[in-house]
């Protein structure tokens, strides 16, 4: 067995929920910011990972108990008076133990059960979906966002129904080495 190194439980401190802003004034005061973003990733992905383990080992433990007390309680379910007819069940001071009648899964192959609905005059039954692809629009013509919001193409000077620009702030982003 790998030895496990021991994560120390996080206490909430000043540190964590009291940040002031540091004003900036050279490299050397931005890469010291920049080394403290860097140990809160690390830390982050280093208890994420762990958690994540953590998690699914306890996962894999309750999934097969999950198994194992099916295995074991299905057949008792034969032996014991059970209440329902598409629902079996039988009430335990600890649990409910049940037993439902399923319907059969179904494997529908689109490319043979439409031409049947068609030669059946069922097109009701026929789902037909229409959307714009707007990323290949936006490709073809040159945008112009009016001051509304609207868009326009400058190619044509047409205005394109049904988009609408809103304007966002810049976005800012740090990318650690």
């Amino acid at each position: 067995m790998s030895e496990a190194r021991k994560i120390e439980p996080i206490e909430e401190t000043e540190e964590l929920t009291g940040f002031e802003e540091v004003p900036v004034f050279d490299d050397a005061s931005a890469e010291m910011i920049l080394r403290r973003l860097k140990m809160a990733e690390d830390q982050y992905d280093r208890m994420a990972a762990w958690y994540d383990q953590q998690k699914k080992v306890l996962k894999d433990i309750r999934d097969q108990t999950r198994a194992w007390a099916e295995t074991c309680l299905r057949p008792y379910m034969d032996m014991v008076p059970t209440t329902g007819k598409k629902i079996r069940s039988y009430d335990m001071p600890g649990g409910t133990l049940k037993l439902a009648k399923q319907d059969p899964e179904y494997t529908v192959n689109d490319e043979e059960l439409v031409p049947w609905l068609k030669a059946n005059k069922r097109n009701d039954l026929i789902k037909v979906t229409e959307e714009a692809r707007w990323g290949e629009l936006k490709k073809e013509i040159q945008i112009k966002v009016l001051e509304d919001g609207r868009i326009g193409d400058n190619n044509t000077g047409e205005i394109v129904p049904g988009v609408t620009a809103v304007e966002r702030e810049d976005k800012f982003s740090i990318k650690l080495k």
